[in-house]
């Protein structure tokens, strides 16, 4: 599971923090090369390697961040979109908003 999946799967969860979307992410992408658990960051952070090089997050707030519902005929337009890329990436009507956080691909 990618870890925007992850950040909208712990979404779902009303007992779920940071934290425990910081262990799922390690438990999930540990052994990835492009994914690290930085040693002098708080432990609710990971890092990520990608175009950018390194680069540190740390995850405080990011389930609230994520909650917020999206527009269904924001959706729906999406689904609707000229780029085969957009569509596909909306084909499941996913309501949610995890792309506000960030986009991160591994």
């Amino acid at each position: 599971m990618g870890v925007l999946a992850l950040v909208d799967e712990e979404c779902w969860f009303p007992k779920a923090t940071d934290r425990s979307l910081v262990d799922k992410l390690l438990v999930q992408h540990s052994s990835h090369p492009k994914f690290q658990r930085p040693d002098f960051r708080d432990r609710a952070s990971f890092s990520l390697i990608h175009y950018a090089g390194r680069v540190d997050y740390c995850s405080d707030q990011w389930l609230l961040k994520n909650m917020d519902p999206l527009n269904e005929n924001v959706v729906s337009l999406l689904q609707d979109s000229a780029s085969d890329f957009m569509r596909n990436i909306w084909k499941d009507g996913m309501y949610r908003v995890f792309f506000s956080v960030f986009i991160i691909c591994l």
